[in-house]
């Protein structure tokens, strides 16, 4: 397991880092992950819209505790959508295949089969990764839609999402008392394992 890969669900708290996180994405970036470019007040707006209640973002964090990958998954009745983005300086480390493993087995645990990514065909790293993963990929003009039937939720299912939280949130509380620790100190606070 990369470390530079453990996920943890979003709280409440973390929407400025999200925002952040979706700030420093380049307009190449930004066209991709959202299917059109997006200004940075229509970036804070869709932070803002995200139902927490109902939705979940899992987010992967650098030693600084920023956010360097996110995944915004939508419940529906029927299916669940899921939206990736990974900063440019992190890709190659496996954060896009586990934020994308890390949402089947939610999607799963929530009871709902079918789990899929709109995209631009010209997104090469997401049809790439979606290939990786076994989903299907249906093309429509300059769309992409990848998608995949996924099994019933059982104890593997839920056993990989609770030791997968618990990674994450070890992970998590590990940098950020690496950085109280430093900052006491008055040292740069580079992480033991980041």
């Amino acid at each position: 397991m990369d470390l530079h890969a453990l996920t943890r669900e979003m709280p409440e708290d973390e929407r400025p880092r999200l925002l952040a996180h979706l700030l420093a994405l380049g307009p190449e970036d930004r066209r991709l992950r959202f299917g059109h470019l997006l200004s940075d007040d229509g970036i804070a707006k869709y932070v803002e819209s995200i139902d927490l209640s109902h939705d979940v973002v899992f987010v992967v964090t650098g030693p600084d505790l920023a956010i360097i990958g996110a995944a915004h998954l939508v419940r529906r009745e029927s299916d669940a959508e899921l939206g990736v983005s990974v900063l440019p300086e992190h890709r190659g480390h496996g954060i896009g295949a586990a934020l994308l493993e890390r949402a089947a087995a939610r999607v799963r645990n929530w009871g709902v089969r079918v789990l899929f990514m709109n995209c631009l065909v010209e997104n090469d790293t997401m049809m790439s990764l979606a290939r990786k993963q076994g989903m299907k990929i249906v093309v429509s003009g300059t769309d992409a839609e990848a998608f995949v039937k996924l099994p019933r939720a059982d104890l593997a299912s839920f056993t990989a999402e609770a030791v997968a939280e618990h990674l994450g949130l070890f992970d998590h509380a590990l940098k950020a008392g690496w950085r109280a620790l430093h900052a006491r100190r008055g040292a740069p606070p580079d992480s033991p394992g980041a």
